[in-house]
């Protein structure tokens, strides 16, 4: 991560002009990161793998104020450790451990306001807005330590009943650098956020967060 960064800085110093100029950008964006999800019982959560890909755009009216809309295919969940007690019977109390994960695909809308400051010869940049989110697969693994109790409660990629749509938030701050050729480089720090639950895990209401960062391009 350093080494993007770096990198994106030294573009940004030795680019011979630069200037957000006023229309429509178009390009494409990858993000990578860390996805969890809060509510359902899941209190001991690690967080999973968090990826993005897809297109691009922005709007630009001034050169420090902008619009800024994502089309894109998102891998969120969580991973999450627990543990079952059981009482009665021939065995009388026990307890079973085990770990689970949860794995969701997603397509993100996400629309923001984009504000910019010039330094030198690139843009600092912080923008937020809505997420417009449609989720289309949920997954649910959960494995007991127990091989035994594993093979009769176990359950391996169980389908999620989620909501067809939910509207979120979406967040962060980067750089925007001039690559000289009409192309325009950016690297930034993203969060995301549902605030309204997506799916039911153990009966009760679940919702997800991301964080990662974002690069790409745009052609003006």
């Amino acid at each position: 991560m350093k080494k993007i960064l770096v990198f994106a800085l030294l573009l940004g110093l030795t680019a011979s002009s630069f200037a957000q100029d006023k229309g429509f950008y178009y390009g494409t964006r990858v993000s990578l990161g860390e996805s969890d999800m809060t509510g359902g019982e899941l209190n001991n959560t690690t967080g999973k793998l968090f990826w993005q890909v897809g297109g691009a755009s922005a709007y630009q009216f001034h050169e420090n104020i902008g619009i800024t809309a994502d089309f894109l295919l998102s891998g969120k969940g969580t991973k999450n450790t627990d543990e079952v007690k059981t009482s009665g019977g021939i065995f009388g109390n026990n307890t079973y451990p085990y770990a689970e994960k949860i794995s969701l695909l997603t397509g993100d809308v996400p629309i923001a306001l984009k504000l910019s400051l010039r330094i030198q010869k690139m843009y600092l940049k912080v923008y937020g807005g809505p997420s417009i989110n449609f989720q289309f697969a949920g997954f649910h693994t959960r494995e007991y330590d127990d091989e035994n109790y594993n093979d009769k409660n176990g359950f391996n990629n169980s389908e999620l009943e989620l909501e067809t749509m939910n509207l979120g938030w979406m967040y962060g701050a980067g750089v925007d650098v001039d690559a000289g050729d009409g192309r325009l480089f950016f690297l930034d720090f993203r969060l995301g956020n549902s605030p309204n639950d997506i799916t039911t895990i153990n009966g009760k209401g679940v919702r997800n967060s991301y964080m990662g960062l974002s690069a790409g391009y745009l052609f003006h």
